[in-house]
């Protein structure tokens, strides 16, 4: 399990490297900072991702995943990217997210959270 968690974040990070951020930083981490923590024109668009990320990860992680995400990470450093970067991260996302969040609600099924 500990492999395959492993994995996970390598390919959350390239991801997050793809779209402009730290490649070592996941796409969670970015968006809980840029979202809640730096002050930026574009909040309402992260804030927009945030939602997305955090309703995908709420069955198996609980509530603020993407908050959580960045105070694990608080000492990376986090780039918002160019328009297109963004772009490129909210496609990503949209991908990603919206068949993860199917899984992650049948895996709480068949394994609920103490």
């Amino acid at each position: 399990m500990i492999w395959i968690k492993g994995v996970l974040v390598a390919i959350d990070q390239l991801g997050n490297a793809i779209a402009g951020g730290n490649p070592d930083a996941t796409i969670s981490a970015r968006t809980g900072y840029f979202a809640r923590v730096k002050e930026t024109p574009f909040r309402p668009w992260w804030q927009l991702m945030e939602r997305i990320i955090d309703f995908t990860f709420h069955p198996i992680d609980g509530p603020d995943h993407c908050f959580n995400a960045y105070l694990a990470d608080k000492d990376e450093e986090h780039r918002e990217g160019s328009d297109l970067a963004r772009g490129i991260l909210g496609i990503l996302i949209m991908l990603v997210c919206i068949p993860l969040s199917l899984l992650t609600r049948l895996y709480a099924v068949f394994f609920p959270r103490p």
